[in-house]
């Protein structure tokens, strides 16, 4: 645990050190200056020496001056136009607003948009998904958060506070129906946590000027949604600016027959919530390590799925692609339209022998399982029974475990598991 919160320090600091790069260079000429004139051995080098660490002083004390009112004159608030605007908005092609708070649709549509978790999902699009093969492409160039974020980075990890920066893929193309049954080629690009952080994470949020006689009401600034929506209508990954970082929750199925919940602790996304089996996103290293020679985008996530119940829950799986089944794809509008990737998983490992690794157990709390009857029917009526537990708010459920569980269910309505899982 402590050489896990060292690394999420080191983590953190070559972040900030990266950004601080005029900071960096100040304080090298204000040092430089220091050094010559302590070493220096002569009048003129104590001239030098006394001029650099003057002008190196003041250019830092500037530096520090203009990052201190920056941050006094500038607060980050939520966007209470953020739901309105997404309710107005115009969807892809076949996808339909929804909302992961479960409860009435009339009591949901009068939250905030924080609070109502609204997605969009696709029937026609899932319904495809896991019997197509659509090859992928990694974008040469890495991710860069937009000009009109690039100010605020700092901020926004400082709000969003992530634990550590590892590299992620980002989706880059659109996934629809005409996608996928074309075999279109997807387009992933190198990303990172933090760049998520600064961007997706930010969606629902705006910057505003706060006047320095704090007086007066405060004036927008910037509101991250115009990277959302754009002319009235939901921007595409294709065109959109934003990290956009895949998102991986596979409900896992023990060999004893128990679909495996869990208990996020207080670092996790989804802190102190219950969770679906497993739950993550696609890190950079999944591209190499896939097992698939030619890795297409659903082989991609079936890996990245399996790679997470083995960190989260030491969950074991039998070589091959029939341990995991894709039952939907939807983008969570909260953060700004990122894609998400959702399936069922067989492991061969029985509920005791679950528990998570050492990286991994501080954001699980808790791993514990529902029994099912080994059937298409009992497995349905054991998630309708987490669902319908979920609606009645005796469980406080994750984003992710609300989608999995109903795109389960109506995958599930169409498709018998059979050997395949």
């Amino acid at each position: 645990m402590l050489l896990q919160r060292l690394w999420d320090y080191i983590s953190h600091a070559r972040y900030r050190i990266a950004l601080r790069a005029r900071l960096i260079i100040d304080i090298l000429i204000f040092v430089t200056g220091v050094v010559v004139v302590i070493f220096g051995g002569s009048g003129w080098s104590d001239i030098v020496g006394a001029i650099t660490t003057l002008v190196g002083g003041l250019l830092l004390l500037d530096n520090l001056r203009t990052a201190w009112n920056a941050n006094l004159q500038t607060r980050v608030v939520e966007n209470e136009d953020f739901f309105e605007l997404i309710k107005t908005s115009r969807l892809p092609k076949g996808f339909r607003l929804q909302y992961g708070a479960l409860g009435a649709t009339d009591e949901i549509r009068g939250l905030s948009a924080v609070v109502a978790r609204p997605y969009i999902s696709s029937q026609e699009v899932n319904g495809i998904l896991d019997s197509s093969r659509n090859p992928v492409v990694l974008d040469p160039d890495t991710y860069q958060i937009p000009a009109s974020l690039q100010a605020f980075r700092i901020r926004c990890i400082n709000i969003k506070k992530p634990n550590r920066n590892d590299p992620k893929l980002g989706l880059r193309t659109d996934v629809t129906v005409e996608a996928l049954t074309s075999r279109q080629t997807f387009t992933i690009q190198k990303t990172d946590y933090f760049s998520g952080a600064a961007t997706n994470e930010m969606a629902a949020e705006q910057f505003e000027s706060v006047p320095k006689t704090r007086i007066g009401r405060p004036t927008l600034t910037y509101a991250v949604s115009d990277l959302v929506v754009q002319d009235g209508e939901l921007l595409g990954l294709s065109e959109s600016a934003l990290s956009n970082h895949i998102g991986v929750s596979t409900i896992v199925l023990t060999a004893d027959n128990y679909v495996v919940i869990q208990d996020q602790g207080p670092q996790a996304v989804s802190g102190n919530e219950t969770a679906v089996g497993a739950s993550g996103s696609l890190d950079l290293k999944d591209v190499n390590e896939t097992t698939i020679q030619d890795p297409t985008l659903q082989g991609l996530v079936r890996f990245g799925m399996e790679r997470e119940a083995k960190e989260e829950l030491s969950a074991s799986f039998n070589t091959g692609r029939k341990n995991t089944v894709l039952t939907g794809y939807a983008r969570y509008l909260v953060r700004g339209g990122k894609p998400e990737f959702f399936g069922i998983s067989r492991t061969t490992s029985n509920l005791a022998e679950l528990k998570p690794t050492r990286p991994d157990i501080r954001f699980v709390s808790g791993i514990r399982g529902r029994a099912f009857e080994a059937s298409n029917e009992g497995l349905i009526r054991a998630l309708e029974q987490l669902l319908e537990e979920g609606t009645n708010r005796r469980r406080r459920y994750s984003l992710s475990m609300v989608v999995s569980l109903r795109l389960a269910l109506s995958y599930l309505s169409a498709n018998e598991l059979k050997a395949k899982i």
